[in-house]
């Protein structure tokens, strides 16, 4: 599967980068929170991040797994793909033994936002997730935030018009959840 535009490439990759933040820094070992020092100025100047990243480019990092096309192998099962949808890009983020792990799938369908709502409202509450409130919409793109107890899991799902101008949504549905 070939993206059809950098424009889809930039708003999965932004989704993807979004979906990956949404949990808090873990803490160390004693509990505490992590402490993060700031870079020298050398580092500042030299280090990286210095360049900007390609937009085209999948997010990665050193255990990031992404596919485009396809539900990547080892996918958490509890962000199931949109029944009649497209796959258009899917990443995991492995994590330690009983750690949530980061996921992230979008995808390109032709189903009615409500109805994407309802898929994703009627398979969270079946998996022990409940809403974060109430769906919002903000600058065409409406969104809901799912969260479980259980090892702090939480979801989102996305949903905007396709942005190739196809008559159609793209969806992203992401978070950290249980492998």
């Amino acid at each position: 599967m070939v993206l059809r535009s950098p424009r889809t490439v930039l708003v999965c990759t932004a989704a993807a980068l979004a979906f990956a933040g949404c949990s808090a820094p873990e803490a160390d070992g004693d509990g505490s929170p992590p402490t993060e020092s700031a870079p020298s100025a050398e580092e500042s100047a030299t280090g990286p991040g210095t360049d900007a990243p390609d937009v085209t480019e999948t997010p990665t990092g050193p255990d990031v797994q992404a596919t485009s096309g396809a539900v990547i192998d080892g996918f958490p099962s509890v962000i199931p793909p949109l029944p009649d949808s497209e796959v258009v890009l899917s990443s995991v983020e492995p994590a330690a033994d009983g750690q949530p792990v980061a996921a992230n799938l979008t995808m390109r369908t032709t189903s009615s936002e409500d109805d994407v709502l309802d898929f994703y409202s009627d398979h969270f509450e079946d998996a022990d997730f409940e809403p974060v409130g109430d769906p919002s919409s903000d600058g065409g793109v409406t969104s809901q935030s799912y969260h479980s107890d259980d090892a702090g899991q939480t979801v989102a799902v996305s949903i905007a018009p396709d942005p190739d101008g196809e008559d159609g949504l793209l969806v992203s549905v992401g978070g950290r959840v249980l492998p």
